[in-house]
């Protein structure tokens, strides 16, 4: 797999720190580890052993989005993609930098006792179908 160039795009500034739009440029090397240059009066380097670990860190709950900058390069190993939105493959459910949590939903019954709890990751990030398909075979 050839290295891939990125960068950060931020509609909603949350902490206050780095303003909004393309606040960082980033490159997915080749082993999966990422580098990313902030942007702005105070730059800086930093390294990620994953695209998961740095999105968990700096996508704010999907406030902070990747923008691929290079198309995806042909040496690109396509085994290693099963979720079309994770370039360095999908976090199976089991593991990841972002845990599963849980919390009881707004809805009510007509006494006003919830009704609903819904699981997500922890953090903002996608699931998919095969996320799913695991948390029903450990429901039922």
């Amino acid at each position: 797999m050839a290295h891939r160039r990125f960068h950060l795009q931020r509609d909603t500034d949350v902490t206050g720190a780095s303003g909004t739009g393309r606040v960082a440029d980033g490159v997915l090397w080749p082993d999966g580890t990422v580098t990313l240059r902030w942007r702005g009066p105070r730059a800086s380097t930093v390294h990620w052993d994953s695209l998961a670990d740095a999105e968990a860190i700096h996508g704010h709950g999907g406030h902070t989005r990747i923008v691929w900058d290079d198309p995806q390069p042909a040496d690109w190993d396509q085994a290693d993609m099963t979720c079309p939105h994770c370039p360095d493959g999908h976090t199976p459910p089991t593991g990841g930098s972002q845990p599963w949590g849980a919390y009881i939903g707004p809805e009510r019954d007509g006494d006003g006792q919830p009704t609903t709890i819904h699981v997500a990751r922890t953090g903002g990030a996608h699931v998919a179908e095969s996320d799913a398909a695991w948390v029903r075979s450990r429901l039922n």
